[in-house]
């Protein structure tokens, strides 16, 4: 009987769920209850990484069947940042435990993510969640307007479904877009939603286009990471040199053959795809620096006729939203010479700048009669 009695002292250990991928661990790694692999996965993480969101929102679902590095570092460092004592950072400790981390913290002071206040970086937050709740409505909005629409548990932002683009399609996609991008700069930007209709859309139409090509070309790389010739032209379809054929498929006879060619040739060539999407390959964007691109974008007004007042919101928002930025390098990741990065970034505004060839774009696919003039998507290009 007494071999079946617990040693004196001996504690019981118990089962736990970790809060970050749901494995049962017995021991609160990190301070907090986390797994073995988990407390693993950190220290070496925070160390330097260049995670991307598989999903590219930020917002991977925690649990069994995690598997976005990205998104469990950031659960990882929120855990820890909750748990740490509000006068950690002010009173130094002189326990065992502060001697025992005294070696791992001047280690990895330079390199090391470092805890920050969300409200230091209220817009990148904004960003985060009205992102997430767009791309939310453009999926949903997408698939089911389709005839065949995929059953509720096959929809998902990571996995779609995606399917090949059409010129109709694309008739939907955009006018799902421009209705999310009014809703979602009104969220993100509290005065555009006070300003008046007209100025509202012609901010929006003024980025529609630049948006849905930097998107395009940046979630295809999440996506679809080995085949640079496919690019999003919605939320849910993709265009490449390859189903050119299928995307005019509702034209007929000549006007088909003459809109190939001019996509293949003309001003907005497909053959420039593959080029994009390596630039941003090699760049490796994060979310956050996404995002941070798409809001600049935004309220780059260029010569659009608006009220000074526009003119200097817009510049307000710039600087705020690089201000921003530079906190989340060195609060967030620990990079504090970034120079060189901003420099990449601001590389990628000009590639990406396409209104103009758009818009002569659709007007020749008008003339060629695969464009009706009454169509949503052409008189958008007309808007202004």
């Amino acid at each position: 009987a007494n071999s079946a009695m617990p040693a004196k002292g001996a504690s019981k250990k118990i089962d736990r769920n970790c809060l970050v991928c749901g494995e049962t661990t017995q021991i609160a790694h990190l301070g907090i209850d986390t797994c073995r692999a988990c407390a693993v996965f950190y220290r070496r993480a925070k160390r330097g990484n260049d995670f991307v969101c598989r999903s590219s929102t930020g917002r991977c679902p925690t649990g069994k069947g995690l598997n976005c590095k990205r998104c469990r570092f950031d659960r990882l460092r929120r855990l820890l940042k909750d748990a740490e004592p509000p006068e950690a950072s002010q009173k130094p400790s002189t326990s065992q435990s502060s001697k025992d981390s005294t070696t791992e913290s001047s280690s990895s002071t330079k390199s090391s993510p470092r805890p920050t206040n969300r409200s230091d970086q209220p817009i990148l937050e904004r960003l985060k969640a009205h992102y997430r709740t767009m791309c939310f409505s453009r999926l949903n909005g997408e698939l089911n307007a389709r005839e065949d629409p995929p059953h509720p548990l096959e929809i998902s932002l990571e996995k779609g479904p995606f399917y090949p683009a059409t010129i109709s399609s694309l008739a939907i996609a955009n006018r799902i877009l421009l209705t999310a991008l009014l809703e979602f700069a009104s969220s993100v930007f509290p005065e555009f939603g006070q300003l008046e209709n007209k100025e509202k859309w012609d901010i929006i139409v003024n980025n529609f286009y630049r948006f849905r090509i930097f998107e395009g070309c940046y979630r295809a790389g999440l996506v679809f990471p080995d085949d640079l010739n496919k690019t999003f032209g919605g939320f849910t379809t993709w265009m490449s040199r390859e189903n050119l054929e299928y995307f005019y498929s509702e034209a007929e006879g000549e006007a088909k053959e003459k809109a190939m060619q001019l996509i293949r040739f003309g001003s907005m060539r497909m053959q420039e795809i593959p080029a994009a999407r390596e630039f941003l390959r090699k760049i490796n964007l994060r979310h956050e620096e996404f995002l941070v691109l798409i809001a600049i974008m935004f309220w780059t007004i260029g010569d659009m006729p608006v009220r000074e007042e526009i003119t200097l919101l817009g510049d307000r928002y710039r600087e705020t939203i690089l201000k921003e930025l530079h906190a989340f390098y060195r609060e967030q990741i620990g990079l504090d010479d970034y120079a060189a990065r901003l420099g990449e970034l601001m590389m990628l505004l000009p590639t990406f700048d396409r209104s103009h060839e758009m818009k002569e774009h659709f007007e020749m696919l008008r003339l060629l009669d695969v464009l009706p003039e009454d169509s949503f998507t052409y008189q958008l290009q007309k808007a202004d």
